[in-house]
């Protein structure tokens, strides 16, 4: 069973700390957690992030960009990858272009209506203090209900409050959460979306780093790892049935009208049985490893209830 890859798109306007999250989760997971451990084929990228996160462990901070980044990354549990993914970081001005006269928007929105996982980065301090904040939500919000559609595979969507670190008066935090609530009501909306949200700090005492990541991740390797075991129901289902016609008598009938007998049809069934077998084994217990994983980061990562807002659902 090859592992999936997953297109993950990172939206936030400029200096919402897109890259600083990056290096930072990057540089917490590629240590190891728990048996999983992120990894690159870029080795060039692995050892930039790396060092990026050190520095961001004495409070240096990466310098804002203005271009989109990608990374091809995966997730390995023991030495086997369960889950690869693309991280694609766009720049803050492709939420405020038009798709018309702006190449890297329309690009944005082609990349959203086929994503499998959102994360969206909040500045918490800009979004309590500046207005302007608020048009850029009510346009993310726009995006991502294109992008949620009518298709029924789970579309994990986290809302990370970044630089949650500078905002501790509960006041602030109310008018940030009130300013973004559009988004944590279309994270809280069910159906297609799976969501969640996060406060992070990402400098010298990091908190809620590996959230968004293994959200995305674990959200959609427990949904495959149930479709895998209803295949394998599926599959036992036939079997058991095609066992009770599987005689010499349909043989001979089978042969006569030119037919597929009972039989071949079991070992072909029996074979996907085995498959299904393999699958599920391979997947259940990453998938609850992960799934323990993601609670244990989450403890303590809630944004302050500043203000009322909308449980998460997962």
């Amino acid at each position: 069973m090859d592992p999936i890859t997953l297109r993950v798109v990172a939206l936030g306007h400029s200096s919402a700390g897109k890259s600083t999250y990056l290096a930072a989760v990057f540089t917490h997971l590629a240590a190891g957690r728990k048996g999983f451990r992120m990894v690159t084929p870029d080795r060039a990228a692995s050892e930039q992030l790396i060092a990026a996160g050190k520095q961001l462990a004495k409070g240096i901070y990466p310098p804002p960009t203005s271009r989109s980044t990608g990374l091809h990354a995966g997730l390995e549990h023991g030495r086997r990858e369960v889950m690869g993914f693309h991280w694609t970081d766009y720049r803050g001005g492709a939420l405020t272009g038009s798709a018309a006269d702006d190449p890297e928007t329309a690009q944005l929105l082609a990349r959203l209506t086929g994503a499998d996982a959102v994360v969206v980065f909040a500045d918490a301090h800009r979004l309590a203090t500046d207005p302007d904040s608020h048009d850029e939500v009510r346009r993310t919000v726009v995006l991502l209900h294109r992008a949620v559609g009518d298709q029924p595979t789970p579309l994990p969507i986290v809302l990370a409050y970044t630089k949650s670190d500078l905002v501790t008066d509960p006041s602030d935090w109310a008018r940030a959460r009130a300013a973004a609530a559009p988004l944590e009501e279309l994270l809280a909306g069910g159906g297609r979306v799976r969501g969640t949200v996060v406060a992070l700090s990402c400098g010298r005492s990091p908190r809620g780093v590996a959230v968004p990541v293994l959200w995305c991740l674990s959200t959609l390797l427990d949904h495959r790892a149930r479709q895998a075991q209803d295949r394998l129901e599926t599959a036992k289902g036939v079997v058991k049935d095609l066992r009770k016609e599987a005689n010499g008598i349909d043989s001979l009938v089978s042969w006569f009208k030119g037919v597929e007998s009972a039989a071949k049809r079991l070992a072909s069934w029996e074979e996907r049985l085995r498959e299904s077998r393999e699958e599920v084994a391979a997947l259940r217990r990453p998938a609850r490893r992960l799934a323990r994983l993601l609670e244990r980061e989450q403890r303590g990562t809630a944004p302050p209830a500043g203000a009322p807002a909308p449980a998460a659902t997962r």
